[in-house]
């Protein structure tokens, strides 16, 4: 099937395949972005356009995110009413959590939409599978890759989980210890640990 411009193909691969998908999981659409409620978490999709785009082709990406209320009313942090994406504790790229789709998606006119609209389906629902396997903040916590996520260290302090935040500034230290940015690091880890009257920074790995 042909169509007269990448934008007509992009709007009718969402109206295939994101769109109703979403909607019958029970997201709601806002622009380019949906979102869901469930038990204080909010799940976010988000199709985030290329900025190269053009008339003959149209490049996007598929940004997932869960966002926690009370993780963080725990940092101290107003919680957002409407979350967006950035807000999220948890981010992922679709193609981290999820299989057959590569880190983008591109339309042009003459793209197969059927096709790429089974792709993105399939996505987008292993994608929510893992998602939905977040169900509080601690799993959020537990699930944040980077070991410099300082939200996620000052959430494992204020919860008292001490041998978690440990673990964090152990493993942070042996990844990037020897970058010259290692003692500004170290200096964010230093002050979370001092607020809240933990010794983090006084052992040495085993």
């Amino acid at each position: 099937m042909e169509h007269p411009s990448a934008e007509h193909a992009f709007a009718t691969l969402l109206g295939e395949s994101a769109v109703p998908l979403l909607k019958e999981q029970g997201f709601r659409k806002r622009k380019l972005t949906f979102t869901r409620e469930r038990d204080g978490l909010v799940d976010v999709i988000n199709l985030q356009r290329s900025a190269g785009n053009s008339h003959e082709s149209i490049r996007f990406y598929v940004n997932c995110g869960v966002y926690s209320v009370e993780f963080d009313r725990v940092i101290g942090r107003t919680p957002q009413q409407r979350p967006s994406e950035v807000d999220c504790q948890y981010r992922r790229r679709i193609e981290s959590i999820a299989t057959g789709i590569g880190p983008h998606v591109t339309m042009h006119a003459d793209t197969d939409v059927p096709a790429a609209a089974d792709e993105l389906r399939a996505a987008l629902t292993s994608a929510l599978a893992v998602m939905g396997q977040l169900r509080g903040p601690d799993d959020i916590a537990r699930s944040v890759g980077s070991d410099i996520d300082f939200d996620v260290l000052r959430y494992r302090l204020a919860t008292r989980d001490e041998s978690g935040a440990r673990e964090q500034y152990i493993r942070a230290r042996s990844r990037f210890g020897a970058e010259d940015r290692w003692p500004r690091l170290e200096e964010q880890f230093r002050k979370a640990a001092d607020f809240y009257d933990v010794a983090i920074l006084d052992r040495e790995p085993r």
